[in-house]
C-alpha cells in the first residue's frame, strides 16, 4: 500500500511531569504563576529561512485542546496493580463512569480552562471527556497561546505552524495537554497495513497443500536445489487448527472484538458470510456483527488511502477475527479518514462506551519523518485513551507493520513501507507500552494441517532471469517484514528482565508476540471489488493483529474472566512454554509462488524465507517475533486455570 501525504494537524502540548521532572510540588512550594512556555510547540525542522509571514489575523482556525488526567501519579499506580497478575487487584477494573469521576479532570478544572478560551474570543464547539474542540480566528489563537501562526515555504510544499512555543497558564499546564490542529499540510501517516495480491486464479496456478508438498521440477533451481511451490493461501479452518483453537474447543463466545479503520464498505457482512461458506466456516448470527460508520462525514481526499484500499483492510480484519473467533460479537468502527483526529475519535467511542473486550488495530504511523507530525504531545494524547482502555479492562492490540526496523533503507523495496522514514524505529501507534504489539510469522504446516514451524516474515524476492534460466538478484531484495524495534518510550516493567538491553536500550521495544500474516504465504479472504466478489491474498502483521486479538475473545472465554490490557500476563507466561520460540532458518529456505499466466514476466516470483530487515529471529525475545506465536498449550493453559 503506497504511503499517502494529507493534511494533518501540528501538535502543541505540555506534560507538567516533565516540566517538574515527576515533582509534584507541596502547598506552600513556589509555583509558577506566569505562562508556562512548551518546549517543542513550534517544529523544529522549520526554519526562520523557510518563514514566508504572519498568515492573516483573520483566518478562521479549528483546533483541538487535549485535556489531561487527575491524579496522573495515582493513575499510574493504579494501572500496574490492575494489569499485573501478582497484584492482589488484578483486573479490578473501573467503568467508563467510574474512570471519569477518579481520574477525569473535575469540573472545575475545564471550568477554568474554559474561562481562559473565550476570555481570548474563542469558541467552544464540542466538549468530550478527551477534548475541547476550538475555533476562532489567527488572532484569539495568539491571544490564548502567546504565539502567531506563520506560512513556511518548505522542500515539502507551504505548511503553516505556531512561530514560537506556545505558552499555557501556569496553573492549567496539568490539565490543557495538547493543541492540535494549527499546522497544516504536513505529511500523515495512518495507512492500512494488509497488502493485497490479485484475485485467485485457482485454476491457473499452481500451489502446494502444505509446505514442500510440490516442488517446481520445470522451473529453475535456487540454492543449488529444487524449490517447491508456496502452499495454497490459508484459510481460518486451517489456522485455527495449527494454532490450537479447534482442539481448545473455543470460539470467543460472549466477547466483542472491535475493529477499528478508516471508512467502511457496505458489503463486508454480506463478503464475511460468502467468505465463511467458501471457506467452511460459519456466517455471523443475526446481530452478530454491527458497524458504527458515517459515510456523510467522511473526508475522502489524496491525503488518505481510498476506501476502497481501507475495504480491503475491513474484510482482513473481520473475517481473520471471525475466523480464529467464530462465536465472539464484532463491531466494526470506522473513521471518518485516517487523520489522527478521526482515528482517535473512533478509539475513544469504543473506550468511553466500553463497546468492546478487545480492540484490533491493524494500521501505523511512523514518528522520525522527514516533516514529524507525532510530537510528544499527540501521542501523550493516544497514550491517554490507551491507558484508560487499560483501566477499563479493555485490551488494545495493533500491527507491527511490515518494514522491518522501518529504517531508510529498507524502504526502497519494501511494499509497505513509509518512504518519508529518517530512522530505524517501531511503528507507532505499535510502540505504544499500553496497547499489545503483533508482530508477523511465516508459518508451515503438516500434510494433516497440524503445526510445524514458523519463521520470522522476512521475505527477499528474486525474479527469474531473461533467459529463465536462473533467479536474480539471489538471495533477493526485501520487500516485505515484520515491523519492530525500540520505541520512544521508556521500557515498561512487564519487559524487564525479558527484552535484553542490547535489544531495547532502555525502550520499550516491539513485538510482544507474532503469528502467521507474510505475504509469500498469505491468507485468502474475500470482499466486493467493482461489484464482483473476489478471493484475494492478503499479507501483514494487520493478519495476524486481528487473528491475536481473536484469540484473546477465545482465551477469555475458556477462563470466564477478561483479560484486559495483556502484555503484564503475557510476559509473566514467558517461560511456561506457551509460545513458539521462533527462530530465523540455518539454510536458506525458499518457495516459488505462482502469480497466475495474468503475470506475465512476474509469474514465478522466488521468495527466501526469514530475511526481515534489520531485525533477526533468534532464542528468547527478538525484536522480529517478539516472545513467539501462541503454541496449541496457550489456550489451554486459559482452561486449566479456568473457574
Amino acid at each position: 500500500m503506497p504511503f499517502v501525504r494529507t493534511r494533518l494537524a501540528f501538535t502543541v502540548a505540555t506534560a507538567l511531569t516533565a516540566l517538574l521532572g515527576g515533582f509534584t510540588p507541596s502547598a506552600d512550594a513556589a509555583a509558577p504563576t506566569g505562562p508556562v512556555t512548551v518546549p517543542g510547540s513550534h517544529p523544529d525542522h522549520l526554519t526562520a529561512a523557510e518563514d514566508a509571514g504572519r498568515i492573516p489575523t483573520t483566518t478562521n482556525l479549528t483546533a483541538r485542546l487535549y485535556l489531561g488526567t487527575r491524579d496522573p501519579i495515582g493513575l499510574d499506580a493504579f494501572l500496574t496493580a490492575v494489569t499485573t497478575p501478582t497484584s492482589p487487584h488484578y483486573r479490578h477494573y473501573l467503568t467508563p463512569a467510574q474512570y471519569g469521576r477518579r481520574f477525569g479532570l473535575a469540573p472545575s478544572a475545564r471550568n477554568r480552562i474554559t474561562r481562559w478560551l473565550t476570555s481570548a474570543g474563542l469558541r467552544i464547539t464540542e466538549d468530550t471527556p478527551h477534548y475541547l474542540q476550538l475555533t476562532g480566528s489567527e488572532a484569539h489563537f495568539a491571544t490564548a497561546l502567546g504565539t502567531r501562526i506563520h506560512r513556511y515555504d518548505t522542500s515539502a510544499g507551504t505548511v503553516q505552524a505556531p512561530v514560537d512555543d506556545i505558552r499555557v497558564p501556569a496553573p492549567l499546564a496539568q490539565e490543557a495537554k495538547a493543541v492540535d490542529g494549527l499546522s497544516f499540510n504536513l505529511p500523515a501517516a495512518a495507512r492500512p497495513l494488509g497488502r493485497t495480491e490479485p484475485h485467485l486464479d485457482t485454476q491457473r496456478t499452481v500451489c502446494s497443500a502444505y509446505f514442500g508438498e510440490r516442488p517446481a521440477t520445470t522451473l529453475p533451481k535456487a540454492y543449488g536445489k529444487t524449490q517447491t511451490f508456496a502452499p495454497c493461501p490459508y484459510t481460518p479452518p486451517l489456522l485455527r487448527h495449527a494454532y490450537g483453537v479447534t482442539a481448545s474447543g473455543a470460539t470467543g463466545r460472549g466477547r466483542t472484538i472491535a475493529i477499528v479503520g478508516a471508512y467502511g464498505s457496505p458489503t463486508t457482512e454480506q463478503d464475511a458470510n460468502t467468505y465463511a461458506t467458501t471457506t467452511g466456516d460459519r456466517p455471523f448470527q443475526p446481530g452478530q456483527y454491527r458497524e458504527r460508520v458515517s459515510p456523510s462525514d467522511w473526508n475522502i481526499t489524496k491525503a488518505c488511502a481510498p476506501p476502497a484500499s481501507w475495504a480491503g483492510e475491513q474484510a482482513l480484519d473481520v473475517e481473520m477475527a471471525h475466523g480464529y473467533a467464530p462465536g465472539a460479537r464484532i463491531l466494526y468502527v470506522g473513521a471518518n479518514s485516517c487523520l489522527d483526529t478521526d482515528l482517535m475519535d473512533a478509539e475513544s467511542y469504543v473506550i468511553d462506551h466500553h463497546a468492546a473486550d478487545i480492540i484490533s488495530n491493524s494500521w501505523a504511523e511512523v514518528i522520525h519523518t522527514s516533516a514529524p507530525h507525532l510530537t510528544p504531545a499527540l501521542l501523550n494524547a493516544w497514550n491517554a485513551l490507551f491507558r484508560q482502555a487499560a483501566a477499563e479492562g479493555i485490551g488494545t492490540y495493533f500491527a507491527a507493520g511490515d518494514c522491518g526496523d522501518q529504517s531508510p533503507d529498507a524502504t526502497p523495496g519494501g511494499l509497505n513501507c513509509d518512504p518519508h522514514t529518517t530512522q530505524a524505529q517501531a511503528d507507532f501507534p505499535s510502540g505504544s507500552p499500553w496497547v499489545t504489539s503483533i508482530g508477523g510469522t511465516t508459518l508451515a504446516t503438516t500434510k494433516d494441517g497440524r503445526y510445524a514451524w514458523e519463521t520470522s516474515m522476512g521475505d527477499n524476492l528474486s525474479i527469474l532471469s531473461p533467459q529463465n534460466t536462473g533467479w536474480e538478484p539471489i538471495p533477493g531484495l526485501f520487500t516485505f517484514g515484520s515491523g519492530g524495534g525500540p520505541s520512544d518510550f521508556k521500557q515498561p516493567w512487564y519487559q524487564r528482565g525479558t527484552v535484553p538491553h542490547v535489544l531495547a536500550h532502555g525502550h520499550r521495544a516491539t513485538p510482544d508476540v507474532s503469528m502467521e500474516g507474510d505475504g509469500a504465504i498469505p491468507v485468502v479472504i474475500g470482499y466486493t471489488v467493482s461489484g464482483q466478489f473476489e478471493t484475494v491474498g492478503y499479507g501483514g502483521t494487520s493478519a495476524a493483529a486481528p487473528a491475536f486479538a481473536a484469540l484473546q475473545a477465545d482465551a477469555e472465554q475458556l477462563s470466564g474472566h477478561t483479560l484486559g490490557f495483556a502484555n503484564p500476563l503475557l510476559y509473566a507466561m514467558r517461560n511456561t512454554g506457551v509460545f513458539h520460540d521462533i527462530r530465523d532458518p540455518v539454510r536458506p529456505t525458499a518457495v516459488i509462488r505462482d502469480m497466475g499466466p495474468d503475470a506475465g514476466t512476474y509469474r514465478y516470483l522466488l521468495y527466501t524465507l526469514g530475511h526481515d530487515y534489520g531485525l533477526s529471529a533468534t532464542k528468547g525475545y527478538d525484536l522480529s517475533s517478539g516472545l513467539g506465536s501462541p503454541a496449541p498449550s496457550y489456550l489451554g493453559r486459559f482452561r486449566r486455570h479456568s473457574g
